[in-house]
């Protein structure tokens, strides 16, 4: 198993790992079509051209079977996000229906992002893991440890001293690396799923 950067023909897998990591997550927005799908691909792609040197994939004869991706600062995203069309895209997208979103769907969405951007204010500036899955058919192998590791001498190689993340309060097995790590609880936050655990690592 060989953690490389992901290239732009491995983005449409690691959309799969996504949406099989997070089905509940992601049901309780939208059912999982082929649709949906689109629309994670489409976000990933996203991510991709704005994170690209933190993006990073499990991968093993040609199969990939985890990600992550690391932001440097997140306002980049935000940006891209609006300078290149994409959220225009989004909304065009749910109101056409190619996304197999509603509106009430996509309200929901935004609410949670607006709750999320007040946990990126009342938390210190930082790098931060963005996301991070392995497929569920792969779990127990260390290969979410791989990721995180090289997610983190990433960051590391840029200066950053600080790396942020989010984790659910009952995913005690990777509350338990994260804290193996080197991250720490440091608060929580809260959106319409439920609490989040704010946990941060300082290096010295």
């Amino acid at each position: 198993m060989k953690i490389i950067l992901a290239q732009s023909q491995h983005i449409d897998a690691v959309a799969e790992i996504f949406c099989l990591a997070f089905e509940n997550s992601i049901t309780f927005f939208a059912p999982i079509t082929q649709k949906v799908k689109n629309a994670m691909k489409d976000i990933f792609h996203l991510l991709y051209s704005v994170f690209g040197q933190g993006f990073f994939i499990a991968i093993e004869n040609n199969q990939v079977y985890g990600y992550i991706v690391m932001a440097d600062d997140i306002k980049r995203l935000w940006f891209r996000a609006v300078t290149s069309g994409f959220l225009r895209k989004v909304v065009v997208s749910t109101i056409t229906g190619e996304y197999g979103l509603t509106l009430p769907m996509l309200y929901k969405v935004v609410r949670n992002k607006l709750l999320y951007f007040r946990f990126e204010m009342t938390t210190k500036p930082s790098a931060q893991v963005l996301s991070i899955g392995v497929h569920p058919g792969h779990y127990g192998k260390g290969i979410g440890q791989k990721l995180l590791s090289k997610g983190i001498k990433y960051i590391e190689s840029l200066g950053s001293k600080r790396i942020k993340l989010e984790a659910r309060p009952d995913n005690i097995p990777a509350v338990k690396i994260y804290e193996k790590y080197g991250f720490r609880i440091v608060g929580e936050t809260k959106d319409l799923q439920g609490n989040w655990l704010i946990m941060m690592r300082e290096r010295e």
